[in-house]
């Protein structure tokens, strides 16, 4: 039996009181968060934001197995929320979606959700195909039973079943008009649920109801992250997608254990309000890691020549995870369009100077990784 079989479906049960020292966590971790950025210099500030957005529009597609290019999403995000009319346009219209989905959650965090918003997040990240029956900004109204089939081909099987389609409206209808008179900015002290708890449970209760025919994951997340931004008062930071990126396994037998049978939530819960919390650490090295660039470059403003200059840049664009496996001297020679004896002379006088680092091993294929300041001026 799935959990939307359920007879007393969807009244859900947990106890709010259990989670309360995670609750408490978030808090704690949301305030020290919006103070570390608070404390950056404020021409920074919107390098960090736009830092962590692009961490989650690349991290909350990569969940769905896409792959989006992170100067493309950048690119994107930089035109949407930074309005600049210089970064280079691309016709890559998921990662423009993705862009997009982030920028229209931020800014509508504190309105409350509809059928028409979802919908358009929804259009957000599906790409518009001439061929596909796919629909776009509306519920699936298909008669077929939508599906979530897993396993290798010939040995399918059937991990999650959604409610018919005729039936969507109505099981959205309840969704909302619970998260609705739940806002912590409208309601009362009496119906107001912990913010996590609440993301939570939104969450797991649309992703049951697998509304639409695609797109259903990256818009589930979303509404995670306006819950979280509600009871904050303000756009959360929390890199959410990030955080379920790296324990995707764990993310989906958790959301499986919801769909099967039990109207408990509290497991669930537990593990989500975790992840927030993860989030939050995440967002934290994505801030140290702009403060960090600005002081690479007020050390070495210059006095690197323009080789060694794209080369640092092309690392900074990997974000905090830098080059894969180092850099070496011939992705330096690639990358800078110049012979192997200048590359090695480049990188040679980059450690010298304390810019470059060896990576363990050595020898011939020695790799390097930046050397990057400490940030504990903002000890926040």
């Amino acid at each position: 039996m799935w959990t939307w079989q359920h007879p007393d479906w969807p009244n859900f049960r947990y106890d709010p009181a259990a989670f309360q020292p995670q609750v408490d966590t978030f808090r704690l971790k949301s305030e020290r968060l919006m103070g570390r950025v608070e404390a950056l210099p404020a021409d920074l500030q919107s390098d960090a934001v736009i830092g962590l957005m692009l961490s989650e529009a690349i991290k909350t597609s990569a969940i769905e197995g896409e792959s989006l290019d992170r100067d493309t999403v950048r690119a994107s995000l930089l035109q949407l929320i930074a309005k600049d009319t210089v970064a280079p346009r691309h016709q890559d219209e998921k990662a423009a979606g993705a862009a997009a989905l982030m920028v229209d959650v931020r800014e509508h965090w504190a309105a409350p959700l509809d059928d028409e918003l979802l919908g358009r997040w929804q259009s957000m990240v599906v790409v518009h195909q001439p061929l596909s029956l796919v629909m776009r900004g509306l519920y699936r109204n298909a008669p077929e039973p939508m599906r979530i089939v897993s396993g290798a081909y010939g040995r399918e099987r059937v991990a999650y079943e959604a409610p018919p389609s005729a039936r969507v409206y109505e099981d959205m209808a309840q969704l909302l008009t619970w998260y609705n008179r739940t806002n912590p900015l409208t309601t009362t002290p009496s119906e107001a649920i912990a913010g996590p708890v609440r993301a939570a449970v939104a969450h797991a209760w649309f992703e049951l109801i697998h509304p639409f025919d695609d797109g259903n994951g990256r818009v589930g997340r979303a509404i995670a992250d306006h819950a979280l931004s509600q009871s904050l008062g303000y756009p959360t930071l929390a890199c959410l997608a990030t955080a379920i990126e790296r324990n995707r396994k764990r993310y989906y037998d958790a959301l499986q254990q919801v769909s099967r049978g039990s109207l408990d939530l509290n497991a669930w819960i537990a593990f989500f309000i975790d992840e927030v919390n993860q989030a939050q650490e995440i967002a934290r090295g994505e801030i140290d890691f702009v403060l960090s660039k600005a002081r690479f470059w007020e050390r070495y403003a210059g006095q690197l020549n323009a080789r060694q200059s794209r080369m640092v840049n092309r690392v900074f664009a990997e974000g905090t995870k830098g080059f894969e496996g180092g850099i070496s001297t011939g992705k330096y020679e690639s990358l800078c369009k110049c012979s192997r004896a200048t590359a090695y002379r480049d990188l040679s006088a980059l450690v010298r100077m304390g810019v470059l680092e060896a990576l363990p091993g050595g020898g011939r294929n020695t790799r390097y990784q930046l050397r990057m300041p400490a940030v504990t001026a903002v000890n926040v």
